[in-house]
């Protein structure tokens, strides 16, 4: 089983987005408030691919990610006693096949990322969340999931006022921010992708803009808040 070592990136920066407050959502997940049981972790799944992933862990359930962006993103969900263990995945899409094993640092926030291999047909990528949470503000995070896209920058739209710079495939840089109501433009290897919109931002939440190129597509950036699984009480 391949073993993936977890590529931790923090990148604090420290102009806020200065614009209008927008009107405040409700029901999001408050991941500033919801620390794992002691010895556990937070852990997710991406599918940047075209194609749904079926994912078959050893440690949780059998589950399926899509190809629409409220599908591609999974919740973090509590993986318990992660201290000292390798946690097994089994992967498969559209015939393909991959496997792969990580570990995990308790009270961790981590993404998995699931990509094309060249060689082996889906490759999983572990990125952890180290940055520091702030429930005044809210954190915004930047993921370059597509593999061709050599250098990543998230700017504001309109102004080009950087956001993110140089951010390498397969990784995450994060901030906090004030909770405003703002337009970004992602750009891959210097070419401006559609400007997407931040809707929503509250406070003491989480979201991600995410850069995704399947393969055969073109590269495009969507918006997300960050959520959590509901857990059984």
């Amino acid at each position: 089983m391949r073993t993936l070592p977890l590529l931790p990136r923090r990148v604090m920066l420290g102009a806020s987005l200065m614009l209008a407050l927008p009107a405040l959502a409700t029901g999001q997940s408050q991941l500033y408030d919801a620390p794992p049981p002691p010895g556990s972790a937070w852990l997710r799944f991406i599918n940047t691919l075209g194609v749904p992933v079926a994912l078959r862990p050893d440690f949780s359930p059998a589950r399926e990610l899509g190809t629409d962006s409220d599908s591609r993103v999974g919740h973090y969900t509590v993986v318990e006693r992660v201290a000292g263990r390798r946690l097994g995945i089994s992967l498969m899409a559209a015939g393909q096949t991959g496997t792969a094993s990580l570990s995990l640092e308790p009270g961790s926030f981590t993404t998995v990322l699931l990509h094309a291999a060249a060689a082996t047909g889906i490759a999983a990528t572990a990125v952890t969340d180290n940055a520091d949470f702030n429930r005044a503000r809210a954190k915004l995070g930047f993921y370059n999931a597509a593999p061709g896209c050599a250098v990543a920058e998230l700017r504001l739209d309109p102004g080009g006022a950087p956001v993110f710079q140089g951010l390498a495939p397969l990784a995450v840089q994060t901030r906090a921010v004030t909770p405003v109501a703002a337009s970004v433009v992602a750009l891959c290897n210097g070419v401006a992708l559609a400007p997407v919109a931040l809707t929503t931002i509250e406070a003491g939440n989480s979201y991600s803009v995410w850069l995704m190129q399947p393969p055969g597509a073109a590269p495009f950036a969507f918006f997300a808040p960050d959520t959590l699984a509901r857990r059984a009480s």
